[in-house]
């Protein structure tokens, strides 16, 4: 065990290590205002170059930087959480290829060097989903990984398209006959990767994974791959006025969604996994509206305090001897307080109050949102959607924080674990003071929308009725009732998987399977290995019986010679 620890520890090191090196990094690029581009040209076939790139410049040196932190955080906070585990050092190396497989996808420009971190991400997140060998892991492992292998096809089928240009490098591409199914191509990639609906079942079903992994896969990593894709595909993708009307309807329907679910479900880890996927619906939202920067600084403060939400709701399954239901735990706040004040600080990072981390990247989407050139039911449905954060993040903290006292004795609930306290310690600085930071460094963070006083106030204004509103809604004790049709259908994700999920993988593994019957192990035969021996093996066959045919007619023929003479 202690020789397992200090892999942990020298892991933890190594990642704060090159977050370090990220930061000087990143402190040249932006005072000489360069980017570096190292390419490694691999092979050169028929005009076409498969190259190896790499891109450093100051918004994946900053990504880079504060995945690695995070990640680090997750190490130390994964010493005390798994301390009793056996399988520890293969988790931790797991989790270290999960981490360079998101450094890779973060510095390749080229769409198909790209496929080693995009790849690499799914089958990695697959491997930890299903840590815990049981069969609701592999199920949920399952659902994971094939959901990202439609976006994997999708990744495939732009590569194959832009054969055409010759190169990969998606920092110089051009307008030419294809370049329309290449958007699409990316943008059904990224919504996949990024659970947008019709694609949002696999995102809570990942929580089958242990909570480190969850904390770093819905702050920094896995679902944050499509937004940043979008991110460096947005010149291209803009260029096309369906995209933005297409993901501003698409963002908010999702952001609704996950909200509305989220107060019908008693899961911890759900909860918070489905106010991932309400961010990312916000994350979406501002790429829809034309303001990739403002979804790069909502993905960084985002990272920050939802890591920091995941490490205290681990923490407190790991006080309460693994539960995970609200309902059974009660009276944290006198339990663990320094664990309470560090949640209530990241909900209300993630409510979008004032002055904290997500305030100042949320409220300035929103603002797009209200300025933006849509109609009022669209900006209706948007404000609905940031609302719904506020209850279910009051209702999280009432059922965890505030509840009743709990009928259960806990005599080892303490915070005095500092390998736990400590990394908390450091992401809620992020939360408090994060989003000051971010965008006090990036002068393209600071976007300014000119408003009327009255639509100015009012996003803090909804934020802080919602709040009061949750108060009296929760705290009286409404919707406790018996809402079976309801719970049923916001607990399923209104059927997701069944309709649309679970057939779109079917089709897919059908197509697949035919294809390879009928390709690899039909045509691909009968044209290559097995259709050559088999040609060969007649031929031999048949030359084999002449040779035989004609060696007996030269004997009789020597013989009836020889007699002859």
């Amino acid at each position: 065990m202690f020789q397992v620890i200090g892999v942990e520890l020298c892991f933890s090191i190594m990642l704060f290590s090159w977050f370090l090196i990220m930061c000087l990094m990143l402190i040249y690029l932006c005072m000489n205002n360069i980017s570096l581009l190292f390419s490694w040209e691999i092979m050169n076939c028929m005009s076409s170059s498969v190259d190896f790139d790499l891109v450093v410049d100051w918004m994946s040196c900053s990504f880079s930087g504060l995945v690695c932190f995070i990640a680090g955080c997750v190490m130390v906070f994964t010493i005390s959480y798994m301390s009793g585990d056996g399988n520890l050092l293969r988790f931790s190396l797991t989790v270290m290829l999960f981490v360079l497989s998101m450094n890779f996808l973060i510095f390749i420009p080229s769409l198909i060097s790209l496929l080693l971190g995009w790849d690499g991400l799914g089958l990695v997140s697959f491997c930890l989903v299903i840590y815990y060998q049981n069969s609701k892991s592999l199920a949920a492992g399952m659902l994971t990984v094939l959901m990202n292998r439609v976006g994997d096809c999708f990744i495939l089928s732009a590569v194959s398209v832009l054969v055409v240009l010759g190169h990969w490098n998606i920092l110089c591409l051009w307008n030419f006959e294809g370049f329309m199914a290449v958007n699409l191509f990316i943008m059904v990639a990224g919504m996949t990767k990024s659970a947008q609906i019709p694609f949002s079942s696999w995102l809570p079903a990942a929580m089958a994974a242990p909570t480190p992994v969850s904390a770093l896969v819905h702050s920094s990593t896995l679902v944050t791959a499509g937004v940043f894709l979008f991110i460096r595909f947005f010149d291209y993708l803009s260029s096309y006025y369906w995209f933005g009307v297409f993901m501003v309807y698409i963002s908010i329907l999702t952001t609704i969604m996950s909200g509305v679910c989220a107060l019908y479900e008693y899961d911890m880890k759900k909860i918070i996994a489905l106010s991932t996927l309400s961010q990312l619906g916000v994350m979406m939202m501002s790429l829809g509206l034309g303001q990739p920067m403002l979804a790069l600084f909502h993905l960084y403060t985002h990272a920050m305090f939802k890591a920091l939400l995941f490490m205290c709701g681990g923490n407190i399954i790991h006080c309460f001897s693994g539960k995970q239901d609200m309902r059974q735990i009660n009276n944290v706040s006198k339990l663990l307080p320094v664990t309470s004040a560090f949640l209530n600080i990241s909900n209300m990072a993630l409510c979008g109050l004032p002055f904290l981390a997500g305030f100042y990247s949320k409220d300035l989407i929103v603002e797009g949102l209200i300025v933006g050139n849509i109609n009022v039911v669209t900006m209706s449905l948007g404000l609905f959607g940031v609302c719904l954060t506020v209850l279910y993040s009051m209702r999280f903290s009432f059922y965890i924080i505030w509840g009743n006292e709990s009928s259960d004795a806990y005599t080892n609930v303490s915070d005095n674990d500092m390998k736990m306290i400590f990394p908390m310690s450091m992401l809620v600085m992020g939360a408090l003071w994060g989003g000051f930071i971010f965008q006090s460094l990036f002068c393209l963070f600071s976007v300014e929308f000119f408003l009327p006083s009255a639509m100015k106030l009012m996003v803090p204004c909804l934020i802080v009725l919602s709040l009061l509103f949750s108060f009296g809604f929760w705290d009286k004790g409404v919707v406790k009732g018996n809402f079976s049709i309801l719970n049923h259908i916001n607990s399923s994700m209104w059927f997701l998987s069944t309709f649309i999920c679970y057939p779109s993988m079917t089709m897919f593994k059908c197509t697949t399977n035919s294809s390879l019957k009928v390709v690899d192990m039909g045509w691909f035969e009968i044209m290559g290995g097995q259709g050559v021996f088999n040609f060969n093996k007649i031929m031999f066959f048949l030359l084999e019986h002449w040779l035989m045919l004609m060696f007996n007619c030269y004997m009789i023929i020597f013989l009836v010679l020889v007699f002859v003479i």
